[in-house]
């Protein structure tokens, strides 16, 4: 319960009081309201009024918002800060003003008011602009525009702002474009509205909206468009099958190629296989040729070895293929030589 709803409750149990001490003292005594009871009823009633006038007078300011004091009509020069404040009923008025932000809409319509792009199209949107108030200005606001001719204002610049910057682009442009036009769209109504005692803070473009020629000229486009799209897809798909067979023939040369080169080397490490194998028998003949040799020489010196060890040192002719001797018992002594 705030401070003003007390103060009006106790103004009016101080009223209720006055007229029950009134009435309960009449009936119950049967007697005219003595002093006493008089003095506490108008103590009531004078209570009573007192708290119901400092209700009336009394004016809270938010947190959120500055006071405007008016003196018969008249603005103050200055705001009032958040809290409690006096004036004086009658004489007296107080209002609030917000300082948090603000919103004003404007919808830009698709006929003979809308925007117009560079190459002659009508274009429409919905535009949501955001603002404060300058809290050292808002007596100056008050008195020079109030708050409907400044939205008044803010409307009309942010209609200017946003058909000056969509002059600037051709609709097929426009799509991409919208972050920049929202931009500059800002920057001009802060330019616009850089004399008047508010800031702007923020804007938003939505809704974009176009004729129903231009939808159906787009929808024509779109169509060549696809009709162009599939006719490249078909190019590249042939494009792409031609070059996989060219690939595939490639291919099976280099497979080719790999497999006769294969078969050179290996024909090549064959024949090297076969010489290495003749050379390797010749080699073992002279081996074995050389072996015989010394064999043999062995063998002779086995048998001289042999002859040696069973001459009886008698004479042994050598000449094996000579007459040997013979004794028959009739031998004839040789005549001696003349």
């Amino acid at each position: 319960m705030s401070l003003l709803n007390v103060l009006f409750f106790l103004a009016a149990v101080a009223v209720l009081a006055y007229y029950v001490l009134g009435v309960t003292g009449a009936s119950v005594n049967r007697k005219p309201i003595g002093p006493t009871t008089k003095k506490t009823r108008n103590l009531l009633l004078v209570l009573g009024v007192v708290l119901l006038f400092i209700s009336l007078g009394v004016k809270t300011v938010s947190s959120d918002s500055r006071g405007l004091r008016f003196n018969f009509g008249a603005i103050s020069s200055q705001s009032l800060e958040p809290g409690l404040h006096f004036n004086w009923p009658i004489m007296q008025t107080i209002k609030t003003v917000s300082i948090q932000p603000l919103e004003i809409k404007t919808d830009i319509p698709v006929d003979g008011s809308g925007a117009i792009t560079k190459d002659n199209q009508t274009i429409g949107a919905q535009l949501t602009l955001f603002y404060v108030y300058d809290q050292e200005k808002l007596p100056l606001m008050w008195k020079d525009f109030g708050e409907e001719k400044l939205r008044t204002i803010l409307s009309k610049s942010m209609t200017e702002s946003f058909k000056a910057q969509v002059g600037k682009y051709d609709i097929f442009v426009l799509p991409m474009s919208q972050d920049t036009i929202r931009l500059q769209t800002l920057r001009q109504i802060k330019n616009m509205m850089a004399a008047y005692p508010l800031f702007v803070t923020e804007l938003k473009i939505t809704n974009y909206d176009w004729s129903d020629d231009f939808d159906a000229q787009i929808k024509e486009t779109m169509n060549r468009s696809q009709q162009v799209k599939q006719k490249e897809q078909e190019l590249l798909i042939t494009e792409q099958e031609a070059q996989k067979k060219v690939k595939n023939a490639e291919a099976e040369k280099t497979a080719l190629v790999t497999a006769a080169e294969g078969k050179k080397i290996a024909a090549g490490l064959e024949a090297e296989a076969k010489a290495l194998e003749g050379e390797g028998i010749r080699k073992y003949n002279e081996a074995v040729a050389k072996n015989m040799a010394l064999e043999i020489q062995l063998r002779q010196l086995d048998i001289e070895r042999i002859k040696a060890e069973r001459w009886d040192g008698k004479y042994v002719p050598t000449n094996n293929y000579g007459p040997i001797p013979v004794e028959t018992g009739h031998l004839q002594p040789q005549s001696p030589s003349r």
